[in-house]
């Protein structure tokens, strides 16, 4: 792979139900509301012209759903999609499901912050990542040193794929993946904001480094 460059087009799926409600959605899921649809429609004629190499999702049905709908507006022959674990959302323990600002409030309070805003701008991705599995009376969240093990085994599986140069690689996923994919490779991006649902984000990789082209749009 040396010299050749790929393109990571990282989409955040489209509204669910569960986000619409204010629930903590990681591993648990929930279908695609009417307007997570539409956005999907949305941003599958943005990139319509773009020719994907190989498409990836986690194996939630958010993203599988969001990838579909995509796919049915891109000018292409589409590839197989590839369903892994290794892109799913962070597993949020017995917060799962739990409405999100009370859950949030809650590892914010344990650790001296009054809001999330406030605990995701006075500690890192990873500490806040810690906290919860802390704050999780059972402990069954997980860490950031799990998450990365799992997100990062993820793209070193992808950027070591067979690949023409300049090729574009669809990883349809979720807001806190993209957002600790950020943080890890990218530097000087402020990763406190939120994740749009239907947002894309990439990153250009090359002789084993990692380039914001554009975070967020």
């Amino acid at each position: 792979m040396d010299g050749k460059k790929v393109n990571l087009y990282m989409v955040r799926h489209g509204e669910t139900y569960l986000n619409r409600y204010g629930r903590m959605q990681g591993w648990a899921d929930s279908p695609l509301t009417e307007e997570g649809k539409v956005v999907a429609v949305e941003v599958g004629k943005r990139l319509s012209d773009v020719h994907f190499a190989y498409v990836y999702t986690s194996d939630s049905g958010r993203t599988l759903e969001t990838a579909e709908i995509m796919l049915k507006e891109n000018r292409h022959n589409i590839p197989m999609i590839h369903r892994t674990k290794a892109f799913r959302e962070t597993f949020f323990g017995s917060f799962e499901g739990e409405i999100s600002a009370v859950a949030w409030n809650k590892i914010a309070q344990e650790n001296g912050a009054g809001s999330f805003r406030e605990l995701i701008q006075t500690y890192t991705v990873a500490e806040v990542a810690d906290m919860t599995k802390k704050a999780d009376p059972y402990h069954h969240a997980e860490n950031f040193d799990e998450l990365w093990t799992r997100i990062g085994g993820g793209l070193d599986a992808v950027v070591g794929l067979d690949y023409e140069d300049g090729a574009n690689i669809l990883i349809v996923t979720h807001g806190n993946t993209i957002r600790n994919i950020v943080n890890r490779l990218c530097e000087g991006i402020d990763v406190t904001i939120d994740i749009r649902n239907a947002s894309v984000t990439i990153i250009e990789y090359s002789d084993e480094a990692y380039k914001m082209i554009s975070f967020n749009q």
